[in-house]
């Protein structure tokens, strides 16, 4: 096997395939109300959602009653004040103005009440501010990549093969900003306190599942160039080209803890219950993180690593799209810090690689509320409509099974985990770490480069569009060429 050849099969292993770990929360069932959630999109740009009205960023109450009625009517129930079924509004962004921020609230709680159903308000931090011409015309609320302070142009989200871009990424810590989150997040806070308020004084407090205070939270990239960026942040902090900080990665992400936190101090402090706020960072790699990104794990993860998920101002909340280790880190992060109850903010049984989670969405279920979830949102229930129905997504959001195991939480009964059965992304994954770890030798000593060849291609091919079962045959295959045997052709 040409050494190149071999190179560009590890290296596809690597962007594949990440860290584990094995540590596990302890499992408690919640004394507090636990919340099944489907997230409808406001159709901004970037969000496969319905078209809001013309000249509007927030959905029609009918939109949103027409979301809210579609999902019922599936599942067939809304649950009790225990297991309840309920939808999440959002992004509520920088760009919706406030009266229409107010009427938004307002509708959605209107909407919980008519139909027996809880509400969530996710609020999209940072990412959509680009109708905020008095913020981005000063250079000082906009991150740079290095010390001469050139402001970015466009923030990165790699949501998929290809990334998608934002407005530029904001400096959590600029003065402007740091007012403009105060304003935003207090009117937000009033307003559910207002509506909040009126559901207690009619016995439905629980119709009100919580806010969450951020949309995968972090200092981004830059879009044209990849690189990491916080400098701005990094100035505010007193910090300069003659005078850095001893540890740049640390002292950033401090900057996305300090901007987490002063979200939810603010909600709070508008009247939003603490108890019901909650964070949402995405740490764990969901099959999407480049390999040769250059730094450390923080660098990696845009200086939003697991711990910043812990605060006393909010509860933790994640990304939870099950490919390879991903609830054995969220488990491993919760294991330090006592297993507090938490949320899947954002989530659906499929790796965004199109690579299949769960072998159920029962055991997708299972791996939160059997392990101290609260609140579990499921994302893509709906979207692009009638032209996105075969979407890989909503295949796994609203498939039979899946309503058959929603309901099945909502009446309290037990979520079975499913070991993996046939393919299992964990698997193949096993599988690749051996080939990583012993191809090299072995090739070396057998001296089967003919052999090996075409199995090593096949594999490599697979990978890189992303076919996973033809990956696992051809991983197979080539494990049993390895082990001295003949690779099984007539395997499926």
């Amino acid at each position: 096997m040409r050494p190149t050849t071999l190179l560009l099969l590890l290296g596809l292993v690597a962007t594949a395939f990440g860290r584990t770990s094995a540590a596990e929360p302890k499992v408690a069932e919640s004394p507090e109300t636990r919340y099944l959630t489907f997230q409808v999109m406001t159709g901004l740009p970037g969000y496969a959602g319905p078209p809001p009205p013309p000249g509007r960023f927030a959905l029609s109450k009918a939109q949103l009653e027409g979301f809210v009625r579609e999902v019922v009517q599936a599942i067939g129930a809304t649950g009790d004040a225990r297991h309840k079924l309920g939808f999440a509004v959002g992004p509520l962004c920088f760009d919706m103005p406030d009266d229409e921020t107010r009427q938004f609230i307002r509708d959605s709680f209107a909407i919980a009440r008519e139909n027996d159903v809880a509400v969530a308000f996710h609020i999209d931090d940072s990412m959509v501010w680009g109708h905020r011409k008095d913020l981005l015309s000063n250079p000082d609320n906009i991150e740079t990549a290095d010390w001469t302070q050139q402001p970015n142009r466009g923030r990165r989200a790699d949501w998929g093969p290809e990334p998608t871009r934002f407005p530029p990424q904001m400096c959590f810590n600029s003065p402007a900003v740091v007012a403009a989150v105060k304003a935003r997040a207090g009117l937000i806070g009033a307003e559910i306190k207002r509506e909040s308020a009126a559901l207690e004084s009619q016995g439905r407090g629980h119709l009100l599942a919580g806010v969450i205070a951020g949309w995968e939270t972090q200092i981004g990239r830059d879009f044209e160039t990849g690189r990491p960026l916080g400098y701005r942040a990094l100035l505010h902090r007193g910090f300069s080209e003659n005078r850095p900080p001893g540890d740049a990665d640390l002292e950033r992400v401090r900057v996305v803890k300090e901007f987490m936190e002063l979200w939810a101090d603010s909600l709070h402090k508008g009247g939003a219950p603490r108890q019901r706020i909650f964070c949402h960072i995405a740490f764990t790699e969901q099959g999407l993180r480049e390999p040769d990104v250059e730094g450390s794990f923080a660098a990696k993860v845009n200086f939003a690593p697991p711990e910043v998920a812990f605060s006393p101002a909010y509860r933790p909340g994640f990304s939870t799209y099950p490919e390879g280790a991903t609830f054995k880190e969220i488990y491993a992060a919760l294991e330090k810090h006592d297993s507090p109850g938490w949320i899947s903010a954002e989530g659906v049984n499929v790796s965004p690689t199109s690579m299949p989670g769960e072998p159920t969405m029962e055991t997708y279920l299972g791996r939160m509320f059997n392990h101290g979830a609260v609140m579990v949102n499921v994302f893509s229930w709906g979207i692009g409509g009638e032209a996105m129905r075969d979407n890989f997504f909503r295949r796994a959001t609203e498939n039979p099974e899946a309503l058959a195991a929603y309901a099945k939480f909502l009446r309290h009964a037990p979520l079975v985990e499913t070991a993996p059965t046939g393919f299992s992304s964990e698997g193949l994954r096993a599988k690749m770490r051996r080939i990583q770890e012993e191809l090299p030798g072995w090739v070396q000593k057998s001296g089967k480069h003919a052999q090996a060849m075409p199995l090593a291609e096949k594999l490599q091919a697979a990978l890189k569009d992303r076919s996973w079962l033809e990956a696992d045959k051809a991983a197979d295959d080539l494990l049993s060429l390895m082990q001295g045997e003949e690779p099984d052709k007539a395997k499926p």
